[in-house]
């Protein structure tokens, strides 16, 4: 593949993420994601024009954002495998375990899936995920976790 080739595909995945952002988002942000978790007590006052998921808890959003699914965007990213498949060799992992967790990105709006043939090329529409949220410590609520009396 030549740089030309390279600088093309770019070309056309811009075209095909068009819409996908806000037409106020800077250039910079567009493909910076921000997660955050709603709150009652916290308002939204970072005035930020990035693209922005919320989850109802911190719980959701690492169960969403684990360890092996950063793993799997890193290598969508830097390789843009051609296929599920593919992405599937990269990190090393089974096929279907990759699928299913693809379509949970996707259903976020984290990937998207361009059809290809027969394939489905898995595309993150991000380059940077900034994770936005407090933990209290002074919160009573939530401790089930503690050990029982001897």
């Amino acid at each position: 593949m030549t740089e030309n080739d390279t600088e093309n595909g770019r070309e056309q995945e811009s075209k095909e993420h068009a819409g996908t952002y806000p037409d106020s988002v800077p250039e910079e942000w567009a493909r910076t994601l921000r997660v955050t978790v709603e709150s009652d007590e916290q308002s939204d006052e970072s005035g930020t024009d990035h693209p922005t998921l919320s989850f109802p808890d911190v719980d959701t959003a690492t169960a969403v954002f684990t360890d092996s699914t950063l793993g799997l965007l890193r290598a969508l990213n830097v390789h843009e495998p051609s296929s599920i498949r593919e992405a599937a060799r990269l990190v090393d992992r089974d096929k279907k375990n990759v699928y299913d967790q693809l379509r949970k990105l996707a259903a976020y709006g984290v990937v998207e899936f361009v059809e290809e043939g027969n394939a489905k090329r898995p595309i993150v529409a991000y380059d940077e995920i900034v994770f936005d949220f407090a933990v209290s410590l002074d919160s009573e609520e939530d401790q089930t976790d503690e050990p029982a009396a001897a």
